[in-house]
């Protein structure tokens, strides 16, 4: 039932009180290290093409500076994009390196809303550029969950 994620398997049969397999192992959750970058890489370079094509769109409407305009909107898209790329891997240290899950939580649940930040702002320049962060929204509910049950 578990095959590939059998750690998951594992944290999720010790959240719902069943301590049989846990004992045995000795450990909650221990996952393999590669399974979370091999995961999120893919959905990295989904996002660096959706910025860079947020960035191609009317460089005439949208500049990185401007003196006619008051809302220059390239470098606050810039700025968050590094943030939430920045909180993504702190909570990956987190989270899997540390293993400290309450923090994690506080870690996802801040990624999650600058994540969401993002992809409004991104919305605004280029709507096709935005739901190509779409899967990263997936993604990031996915491992807020993995975070919470465990």
């Amino acid at each position: 039932e578990w095959k590939h994620f059998s750690s998951l398997g594992y944290s999720m049969r010790a959240a719902m009180g069943d301590d049989r397999e846990t004992k045995r192992r000795g450990r909650v959750f221990d996952p393999d290290p590669s399974l979370f970058p091999s995961t999120w890489m893919p959905l990295r370079w989904l996002q660096i093409f959706a910025i860079a094509k947020a960035f191609a769109t009317d460089p005439f409407q949208y500049r990185w500076c401007s003196p006619d305009s008051t809302e220059v909107i390239i470098p606050k898209l810039m700025r968050q994009y590094l943030v939430q790329l920045a909180l993504g891997d702190e909570w990956h240290r987190v989270f899997l390196g540390e293993k400290r899950v309450g923090l994690g939580i506080v870690v996802i649940f801040c990624y999650f809303i600058a994540l969401i930040w993002m992809v409004c702002t991104t919305f605004t320049i280029q709507s096709g550029a935005a739901f190509l962060l779409i899967p990263s929204i997936l993604a990031a509910m996915i491992s807020a969950l993995v975070n919470v049950v465990v």
